[in-house]
């Protein structure tokens, strides 16, 4: 058997959390006085937004130990969430087709397809660096289903993440098209209004995106 501890978060908790901090954080922003250079008032707002992340992040934790058997996938909470009640989880590997684990910026998530037309997935909020055994967990993970010995000679795979769909590159194809024509009219049209900032903003998660939708999987191999 191995075993691994996990911190996860909930969306659920995560989004009232969000709202109420954030709106917080936009009222202070609103009394930032008009007379303070930009310097210092670029300084404040960053802090401003990005302070929120560490309450939301905080309060929507939870963690659980997982435990890969011959028999199958088990998940044990260690913490619960706030107000949780969700029991742990054991599935027989005969259960599961396939595996996926989808990086964002920020919000990474790991999903298990099921037979039933059912899924189990966690959300791991990744804006700080996590002291869990995640990574270990993903490095193991594969290698260990290799060794179960499954009653019907079925294997499990590592699936497609949402980036990776046809859907997903055609938005995206179309996102790529329109950022390429806005930094032409910036180069020629310098008194447009864009910031070079907000164009390294807009490509920055352009490529990250076409990264992950490239990214080799068992799944495009196959």
């Amino acid at each position: 058997m191995k075993s691994y501890e996990i911190n996860i978060n909930s969306n659920k908790r995560a989004i009232p959390i969000a709202i109420f901090c954030f709106g917080l954080s936009i009222y202070f922003m609103a009394l930032i006085p008009r007379d303070w250079n930009d310097i210092a008032s670029f300084i404040t707002i960053a802090i401003l937004f990005f302070a929120p992340i560490i309450p939301i992040t905080i309060f929507s934790r939870g963690k659980i130990r997982i435990e890969l058997t011959e028999e199958g996938f088990r998940t044990i909470w260690v913490k619960r969430f706030f107000l949780s009640s969700e029991p742990n989880i054991e599935l027989n590997w005969n259960r599961i087709i396939d595996y996926v684990n989808q990086e964002d910026r920020g919000i990474g998530s790991f999903r298990l397809t099921l037979t039933d037309s059912q899924q189990f997935k966690f959300y791991r909020y990744t804006y700080f660096p996590q002291n869990d055994d995640f990574d270990k967990f993903l490095t193991q993970f594969p290698k260990f289903i290799k060794t179960v010995n499954f009653s019907n000679q079925k294997s499990i795979k590592e699936g497609r993440t949402e980036f990776q769909t046809r859907s997903f590159k055609w938005i995206l194809s179309g996102l790529t098209i329109l950022a390429i024509g806005l930094l032409v009219n910036t180069l020629m049209n310098p008194d447009s209004g864009t910031r070079w900032a907000t164009l390294g903003v807009i490509f920055s998660g352009i490529i990250f995106y076409w990264i992950q939708a490239t990214r080799k999987t068992n799944a495009n191999r196959h």
